[in-house]
């Protein structure tokens, strides 16, 4: 097939796909309004959004404790650690949407 007739052959299938092509200025100037967007944290919808987080936090503190002593791998020192860190950041997690929650409590009294 030489490549007259392969060009025509991919022109025809992707005519028949329904896509078309943008325009560049159209597509720069979408990129560059979701770059100018400023990054907004969502907003805490009450206590319900403590569930998750704080029982992962747990979860992960469970881990930790177990790791490092019921655990007989030589390294349940090290995997108690990366558990711990995990905890550690949930945990900060958890601290973060209850310090956002009282402060919407307290803004709304």
């Amino acid at each position: 097939m030489g490549t007259a007739q392969s060009r025509a052959l991919r022109a025809s299938q992707t005519a028949g796909t329904g896509t078309r092509a943008q325009p560049a200025s159209k597509t720069a100037s979408a990129q560059a309004a979701v770059a100018n967007r400023r990054f907004v944290s969502p907003r805490v919808a009450g206590p319900q959004s403590l569930i998750l987080p704080a029982m992962v936090a747990l979860g992960c503190w469970g881990m930790a404790f177990s790791f490092a002593y019921f655990y007989n791998d030589p390294n349940h020192f090290l995997f108690a650690g990366m558990a711990a860190l995990m905890a550690l950041l949930w945990s900060y997690s958890v601290y973060i949407r209850i310090r956002k929650l009282r402060a919407a409590r307290q803004k709304s009294m």
